[in-house]
């Protein structure tokens, strides 16, 4: 069996026009991601580090993975930054966020959501798409995407952090789009 992760980015202008186009295969489940794993199959609670850096106890709760996340909500589902550092399997967070908003240096971010399995024999894959809104006065380049995962009810980890091939520049009232691909093949 193999697992993989693929990710896609396309940037698109104010008119909807594609400035540029990524898909690469993605390295990057984080140690947040096998812990939860570990919980569901163990049944055994763990110390996982959150978003915001601290250890929170987390068992096998309905609400782990939880990816999908409504207009504006950045606590979890796909978030883009702008940090280029290489990824790590004990990041917990991007390096530099893009948080929601308007003013310099922000994005709107739209809703989230994990599509229902396709299973394309020999495989079955679940696609993560979130689109967001470069609504700033000025072009954003973003460097990096990762997708944040419930941690139970209250807290969020880091499931997957990539470093783009390439930066992309979105420019204002322009869009990027990332599409996550989980799968899995037998």
């Amino acid at each position: 069996m193999k697992h993989e992760l693929w990710y896609s980015v396309v940037v698109r202008d104010r008119h909807g026009k594609v400035v540029s186009r990524e898909r690469r295969r993605s390295k990057s489940f984080l140690k947040q991601w096998s812990q939860l794993v570990y919980c569901h199959v163990s049944r055994t609670a763990q110390t996982i580090t959150d978003t915001g850096g601290v250890g929170r106890v987390s068992g096998a709760s309905y609400k782990n993975f939880d990816m999908s996340t409504g207009v504006g909500d950045t606590t979890h589902g796909i978030r883009v930054g702008t940090g280029n550092t290489p990824v790590a399997i004990d990041d917990y967070a991007l390096e530099t966020p893009i948080e929601e908003g308007a003013g310099a240096g922000q994005m709107n971010h739209l809703a989230c959501y994990a599509a229902d399995p396709v299973v394309a024999a020999p495989s079955c894959s679940i696609l993560v798409p979130r689109s967001i809104v470069n609504n700033s006065p000025a072009e954003i380049t973003v460097r990096e995407a990762a997708i944040y995962m419930r941690l139970g009810i209250t807290y969020y980890g880091c499931a997957t952090r990539d470093v783009f091939g390439a930066p992309q520049a979105v420019p204002v009232a322009g869009t990027i789009t990332v599409n996550w691909t989980i799968q899995v093949t037998v």
